[in-house]
């Protein structure tokens, strides 16, 4: 299992674990299959402040990365 913060960046998740944007994409993150858009908003955007954004609860957020070997800790 992999812990990551859902405080880091989604551009620093996804440089650090590229599996990580296929999750994204399947929670409604798809913007982050647009280098533009991972380069500029993925930059300042958090797992955390997206899944606010995208109206997300934790838990959900929490639960899909586990199935995908990842722990989402704060």
């Amino acid at each position: 299992m992999i812990k990551i913060n859902i405080n880091e960046t989604v551009y620093s998740l996804v440089t650090k674990y590229p599996n990580i944007k296929e999750v994204m994409v399947t929670l409604g993150f798809s913007q982050i299959t647009n280098p533009i858009s991972l380069q500029t908003i993925g930059k300042i955007m958090t797992l955390k402040k997206g899944a606010k954004v995208k109206q997300l609860d934790i838990a959900s957020l929490q639960e899909a990365f586990l199935a995908h070997g990842y722990i989402l800790e704060e």
